[in-house]
């Protein structure tokens, strides 16, 4: 059980929009891609999902990383790799 159901309509309103993808598209990733586990677009929309669920502090990060409903609204597939964290 979840009080946090809005995020697959909003998952389904991004993915009408495209919202977050463009908005991932603002960013100029400088990261080495051999180190990279998250994607700029994966973060922005965790980021993202997670203010608009009212978890404002990135120390909640820790914690959403590991939760399946923001994992299943931010992510297409159905893999079990973590979210990014606050460190991230």
């Amino acid at each position: 059980m979840t009080s946090d159901g809005g995020a697959l309509l909003l998952r389904e309103t991004d993915r009408r929009l495209n919202l977050l993808p463009r908005l991932a598209e603002c960013f100029l990733d400088r990261r080495n891609p051999v180190l990279v586990t998250h994607s700029v677009a994966e973060m922005v929309a965790q980021r993202v999902y997670a203010l608009a669920l009212g978890y404002e502090d990135l120390n909640d990060h820790e914690q959403l990383r590991q939760d399946p409903l923001l994992a299943r609204a931010r992510r297409q597939g159905e893999d079990d790799e973590p979210l990014a964290g606050k460190s991230t």
